[in-house]
């Protein structure tokens, strides 16, 4: 594998920092309901499979062990 140079690299930073540029003036000129509707179907994507509900699952069991915890602590400390 070929090691690359100080200046390669300088020259890989500019142009990803341009992509980034063009990027953030792309979002700036992108209406609200188009975020809304980029946003929404994200959603509905996160919900047909499945992540929402293993979220809340995942949730739930840390709330779960919170409470086992502080019962396991009023006992021993009444």
């Amino acid at each position: 594998m070929r090691k690359i140079t100080k200046k390669e690299v300088r020259e890989y930073i500019k142009r990803w920092r341009l992509v980034n540029q063009v990027l953030d003036e792309e979002l700036r000129r992108t209406t609200i309901e188009t975020k809304f509707e980029k946003m929404d179907a994200a959603y509905r994507m996160a919900v047909a499979v499945g992540f929402l509900t293993r979220l809340r699952r995942s949730k739930q069991e840390t709330v779960d062990e919170v409470r086992q915890r502080w019962l396991r602590l009023q006992r021993i400390h009444p």
